[in-house]
């Protein structure tokens, strides 16, 4: 395109098209007759070709005038539009709240989804919201770091809490689970706790909060280091690999609640009332929750509440 082509060029064009009259065109852009006919003129001179006739009784498009008048318009349209979409976005811009919250797996598809849910289903303020997850060390550091605004995860040491506000949620036990037709269904509570440790393990890894947890509870009950392990966090991947192998689960009881209660998974030995640990909303003493935390904090709050 040629450089010296301006919007101000088109802009004169199309009004001159409009009104076909100098004194209309030139009332309508406050500018002089004289300024509207140069602009008309430099305009053609850049585009070759005559635009528009000039008459004794007005203005009067050329066929090549017809050509351009389609695109120009079009153009000036789309530009008109760009220009709207950016001073919407810096108006939301300025409005938009950021929230950034980091949360244990478990947390994000068992309370954070509904909670959303419910959210966004009354008018709110225009809202950016940026989720991650990861084991409760990462949160803390994270936390810490200043890289989210909220965490949700189990209380943590006192080092880990240090100028941290803690709110709790909700606690739960962790529970011992194998599917439904395992091989261990039919046998004795204390058979099973002896051949436990021949089936494969889903154990969280050993850098996470609960793994002495879990180790201690096999201590208990003197179960042997089991003969294979999956260590793994993914709540999605145990759900689905527990209901078709023989292998059996330590984890939250929330985690299975559901699968529990249609029989798809059993109990291998009672719930581990004794390890329970509260999980809870975790922010920053210096820091102050915006409407949209307190909000969502509220919503998970009273969603929680028949836990607590």
């Amino acid at each position: 395109m040629d450089r010296r082509l301006k919007i101000r060029h088109v802009q004169c064009f199309v009004e001159a098209s409009n009104s076909l009259h100098l004194a209309d065109v030139s009332s309508k852009l406050n500018l002089t007759q004289a300024a509207v006919s140069k602009t008309i003129s430099e305009l053609e001179e850049i585009v070759g070709e005559t635009l528009i006739k000039r008459l004794r009784r007005g203005l009067k498009l050329t066929p090549a005038g017809i050509t351009f008048l389609h695109y120009a318009v079009d153009g000036l349209n789309s530009f008109n539009k760009c220009l709207d979409a950016l001073a919407l976005s810096k108006r939301l811009s300025h409005r938009q709240i950021e929230l950034r919250v980091g949360m244990l797996p478990v947390v994000a598809s068992r309370f954070m989804a509904p909670a959303l849910h419910e959210f966004f289903s009354k008018p709110h303020i225009p809202i950016r919201l940026a989720l991650s997850t990861g084991y409760n060390s990462e949160l803390f550091t994270r936390l810490h770091n200043g890289q989210i605004d909220l965490a949700i995860a189990r209380i943590g040491s006192a080092e880990e809490m240090r100028e941290l506000e803690f709110a709790p949620l909700y606690s739960e036990p962790m529970v011992m689970v194998f599917r439904d037709g395992h091989p261990l269904t039919g046998v004795s509570e204390t058979e099973r706790v002896r051949q436990i440790h021949h089936y494969p393990f889903l154990l969280p890894p050993s850098h996470t909060r609960i793994r002495p947890i879990v180790e201690r509870i096999l201590l208990d009950l003197m179960i042997p280091t089991p003969f294979n392990i999956i260590e793994t966090v993914s709540n999605t991947f145990g759900r689905a690999f527990l209901q078709k192998s023989d292998a059996i689960w330590i984890i939250s009881s929330g985690v299975v609640e559901d699968l529990l209660k249609i029989g798809t998974l059993r109990l291998l030995v009672p719930p581990f009332e004794d390890t329970k640990e509260p999980v809870g909303l975790i922010r920053r003493l210096d820091q102050e929750l915006d409407k949209v935390a307190r909000e969502i904090s509220e919503i998970l709050l009273d969603q929680t509440r028949y836990l607590r």
